[in-house]
């Protein structure tokens, strides 16, 4: 070959690798901070009803994006399936959706690719700690029958192996959840699916207080679960288990591989058990004059220390962070109204209504010298939206058989006046024990439809 041929070839070398790593350098660190029971009206940003002050969360929405019409379902688990998915709940197994550990696999079908999955074959290096909540099998023994009342001890279930249909089956390559966040058994952790406690020492939790070296620990559903379980130390444990994996990972030999994180909190669901100091040392129990608003008071440190984390560590221009939460703020009942903190602001409705207060939730994005700061958008958008806005950021193709409802909405962060390609229409469902209620809104337009187990319907 000439000298010429040969410096030619060598040029269009160069340039398919300048190619590369200028796409390669569009594809930041994803972090998502899910809350859990958080509405609109728990955040002072929103309506200015909260009475916790949020000085992490401010600061998020200051250094970023602000959503102020975004939308999950009315309920935890259908919610996660929706993020995850990038789907309506109704396209996974179970209709009103498999929650906790037991008989039924998570709600992915096998043509279905999570999020975590795209991410993953394209490269990213995946993990997620905290509240699963997507449903989780129990593995048996050889010819052995399933036994729920006894999910870690029965004797035909073989903690050898891992769940089945968890994280790990997924495409998170690193995992420390519990099936059922801080409210249901078992009280244990499982990393990467398999159980962490052993068979031999787990007891029965009664439901009742419980004095732990954190705090004062509560069980609102008695069940088998680790001897040393304490739901006031489970949002830290997160955020412990979020920094570790982004310090092995900036050691490991995959260091340049940009990485995705799903940091699944446990604050601000029930039961409300908030530890008496954080992990600085910041007093949190008796804070305020509710244990619900208490936890909102962790809910905010904990951002905070993962937001930090990604600041100390130099990241902030290279990772995109996102603040959601899984469905509206609580009801009367179970919040803070009484002190007049309202969950929901002016909105109608709580978590597990079909009406805006249900599923109405705070989202935020801050990505350090890419995306404007202390702005807001008033076009709704869906949770299942942020799955093709992660890839279209990323340079990746949406699976043909995954994401079928997500309308991707990068350009509208970028700027407020981007709304040709977002959703006009929003379809949620509200599936409960003795009833299903539907709806679809169309910009301010919205129609309701309620069916109840006795044949009655009226929108």
């Amino acid at each position: 070959m000439s000298s010429l041929k040969l410096r030619f070839v060598a040029i269009i070398c160069w340039k398919v690798f300048l190619d590369t790593a200028q796409i390669d350098a569009l594809k930041p660190n994803i972090l998502i901070i899910l809350a859990d029971d958080v509405g609109t009206g728990d955040i002072p940003l929103y309506w200015n009803s909260g009475l916790v002050e949020m000085p992490n969360v401010q600061r998020l929405a200051d250094m970023g994006v602000t959503f102020r019409d975004a939308h999950s379902t009315p309920l935890c688990a259908p919610s996660r399936y929706m993020l995850l998915s990038g789907n309506y709940p109704h396209r996974g197994r179970v209709p009103g959706s498999s929650w906790i550990l037991g008989e039924e696999k998570n709600q992915f079908w096998m043509n279905q690719q999570s999020i975590a999955e795209t991410l993953a074959r394209d490269g990213y290096h995946t993990a997620m700690y905290g509240k699963w909540h997507l449903g989780v099998k129990i593995p048996l023994t050889p010819n052995g029958t399933m036994n729920t009342s006894k999910p870690l001890t029965h004797e035909d279930h073989d903690w050898s192996l891992p769940v089945i249909d968890g994280p790990q089956d997924i495409g998170f390559a690193s995992s420390r959840i519990t099936s059922g966040g801080i409210q249901a058994p078992p009280y244990s952790f499982f990393r990467d699916g398999f159980l962490e406690s052993k068979i031999s020492k787990v007891r029965t939790w009664k439901t009742g207080n419980y004095s732990m070296p954190l705090g004062t620990s509560f069980v609102n559903r008695p069940g088998e679960g680790d001897p040393d379980w304490d739901s006031t130390a489970y949002n830290m444990i997160v955020v412990q288990e979020a920094a570790s994996f982004v310090d092995a990972h900036m050691a490991s030999d995959r260091k340049t591989d940009p990485w995705f994180l799903y940091a699944s909190l446990g604050a601000v669901h029930g039961p409300h058990s908030p530890p008496d100091e954080y992990l600085d040392g910041t007093p949190i129990a008796e804070t305020y004059k509710s244990k619900h608003m208490d936890m909102l008071l962790e809910m905010d440190k904990a951002v905070g220390s993962l937001v930090t984390m990604i600041e100390d560590r130099g990241l902030a221009n290279d990772t995109m962070i996102i603040f959601l939460s899984d469905n509206g703020g609580v009801n009367e009942i179970r919040g803070s109204t009484e002190y007049g903190h309202n969950s929901h602001g002016p909105l109608r409705g709580a978590k597990g209504d079909i009406y805006e207060g249900g599923h109405r939730v705070p989202l935020i994005f801050r990505y350090d010298g890419h995306f404007p700061v202390n702005e807001s958008r008033s076009h709704m958008v869906g949770l299942n939206d942020i799955y093709r806005t992660l890839c279209n950021m990323a340079g990746i193709k949406v699976p043909k058989t995954s994401a079928q409802d997500s309308k991707g909405f990068l350009d509208y962060i970028f700027s407020d006046e981007k709304v040709k390609v977002l959703r006009k229409e929003l379809h949620t469902w509200a599936i409960l024990r003795k009833s299903v209620s539907e709806s679809i809104r169309n910009r301010n337009m919205k129609l309701i439809l309620h069916r109840y187990s006795n044949g009655t319907t009226f929108g």
